[in-house]
This record gives structure tokens, C-alpha cells and sequence, in this order.
């Protein structure tokens, strides 16, 4: 649906739909899988090299370049911004690609520090003093912002909870800084129905979304991330006309390959960085499926 959304020549017609049968199997995990070694499962698929980023040792800055060519000049476009993105597995790449990217952008870092304390649920509050406040910072969980929120005017963010629905602050809006105060952050909705509209983001109290643990985080911070790049989770349900793919290492569940492909709308517009072991051949990477969760949706 994504790559068929604007009218095209037959030869481009052609690669889309090349391109999207493409998607349909990654996402089927029909794609015959290739076997390493005699002791790995064949769940390892070859990425074609025209949707792989050239790395010479150099290869994020180069997938930073193609995902954002011209960026000191243009991040004031929102338009700009909208459109593209860098997707990763985990977190942690995506956090050292925002701060990589953010360092890019001109103007100085306004640093924004949560207030973290510790409770158990169901015992009708919080209580402080059972760990040390430097450990409770430490703490990168599921859900949460960072202890440390570095932002610039012009950068892009990304909402990670639904905080009125009625204007478009919901769970994976995206949004553009435009001033940075003490109690509250002035931002521009860039997704959604209400794109363009200004909206007062405050600090609030925050949950880890993971239900199952006996102690909880109550973090009090912005509900905000910086979006120029994404996790592969958070990234589902966008559109994207640019997308560069970050792999430091494959993916680790079921249909993260398939969500991260199927966000762009041009097979032109894919770019893929895949560091590989020494024992993996650099154009393969894992698709993980687990077919029998397929079956019974089917």
C-alpha cells in the first residue's frame, strides 16, 4: 500500500512491485534461508547490494548522510524531518545515533534531567531512599525517556505516551522542538491530522511499560525522545520516504526485518548498514518468523 500511493512509470511500477513481493516474503519468512555453519539454523537471508550502505569503516556517518544529505541546512524544514528516518533493533543504537546526529545540528544542547524514584506496586505509593539516586539514573527501562534528555531547537522527538488524543498527542506522534522551557517544551506536530498545529508538552510522572516486575521506576520527565532515529518497534504504523536501516546486529524477534523494510515508500529510498561478524558474510543478515504465530492469525 505504501509503495503504490503515487502514480509511476511501468518500469517503476515494476520495481515496486518487485520490491513488494519482496516485503510479502521477508514477512512469510518464505525466503529461502542460507546456513553458515551446520550447527546455525538457515534463518540467515541475503540482502541485495543495492539496498546496502557502503561501509568503510565510515558506514553510520554514511547512512546519516543518505537518510539526511544537507541536514544543518534543511533541519528547519519539517517537512524534511517527516519524511525520513534511521530504524535499529535496540535502544541503546538508537540513542548513539540521536546523539550523534543531534551533535550536527547547530545552536547549543539544552539538557533536561528526570527526577527518579522508587516504589513497589500496589503498596498505594512511592517511597525514596532504598537506592542510591545515581543507580535509579542509570536506569534505561522499556517505555521510559532517559535521565538525561538532550535537546536542540529544530530537532525532531518522538511522544511516548498518549497525553490528549483530542489534538494529536498520542503514543508515536511525532514532533519539532520549537522552544525549550524550564516546566514546559513548545513543539510542532509534524504526524497525524493535526501536523502543523503548536502544542505545550510538560514534564509528568512515567511507568516502565513492562507490568511483570515486583519494583517500579517512577520517572518524572518529558515523555520524549529524539526521533531522527527510531527502534523498529516504535517505528510501526509510520511512513517514511527515506529509511536507512541501522544492524550492528540482526534482529532479535519475530517480523522486526519485515516492520523495518515495509516503512518506506520507494525501494530507491532503502538503505541498509549491517555489521556482521567476521564468520557472516557481510550481505546476509537474519530474518526472524515464527511461522506458527502466522498460522493461527490465519
Amino acid at each position: 500500500m505504501r509503495l503504490c500511493r503515487s502514480q509511476a512509470s511501468a518500469e517503476i511500477h515494476r520495481q515496486n512491485e518487485e520490491f513488494a513481493n519482496w516485503i510479502l516474503q521477508v514477512g512469510e519468512g518464505s525466503i529461502p534461508g542460507v546456513s553458515i555453519t551446520e550447527e546455525r539454523e538457515p534463518c540467515w537471508i541475503e540482502i541485495k547490494d543495492d539496498y546496502l550502505i557502503n561501509d568503510d569503516g565510515n558506514g553510520s556517518q554514511n547512512l546519516i548522510n543518505f537518510v539526511y544529505p544537507n541536514l544543518p541546512s534543511m533541519y528547519t524544514n519539517w517537512e524534511y524531518l517527516k519524511e525520513r528516518g534511521i530504524l535499529a533493533p535496540t535502544n541503546d543504537d538508537v540513542d548513539g545515533l540521536n546523539s550523534k546526529i543531534l551533535s550536527m545540528l547547530p545552536g547549543d544542547v539544552q539538557s533536561y534531567y528526570s527526577c527518579d524514584t522508587l516504589g513497589h506496586i500496589g503498596d498505594g505509593g512511592f517511597f525514596e531512599g532504598m537506592e542510591p539516586t545515581e543507580l535509579l539514573n542509570s536506569l534505561n527501562m522499556s517505555g521510559l525517556p532517559n535521565h538525561c534528555l538532550d535537546l536542540k531547537v529544530g530537532a525532531p522527538v518522538i511522544l511516548l505516551r498518549n497525553m490528549n488524543q483530542s489534538i494529536g498527542l498520542c503514543n508515536g506522534t511525532r514532533l519539532i522542538i520549537k522552544k525549550l522551557g524550564y516546566r514546559v517544551i513548545e513543539a510542532q506536530v509534524i504526524t497525524g491530522p493535526r501536523s502543523g498545529d503548536s502544542v505545550l508538552i510538560p514534564r509528568i510522572d512515567l511507568l516502565p511499560s513492562e507490568k511483570k516486575i515486583d519494583v517500579q521506576l517512577k520517572r518524572r520527565q518529558f515523555p520524549l525522545k529524539l526521533a531522527f532515529s527510531m527502534t523498529i518497534n516504535k517505528s510501526q504504523g509510520q511512513t517514511l520516504n527515506t529509511v536507512g536501516i541501522f544492524l550492528p546486529r540482526p534482529v532479535f524477534t519475530h517480523g522486526q526485518l519485515y516492520v523495518a523494510i515495509s516503512r518506506v515508500t520507494s525501494p530507491s529510498r532503502l538503505k541498509i548498514l549491517m555489521k556482521n561478524k567476521k564468520d557472516v558474510p557481510k550481505n546476509l543478515t537474519k530474518n526472524v518468523v515464527y511461522r506458527e504465530v502466522l498460522s493461527n492469525v490465519c
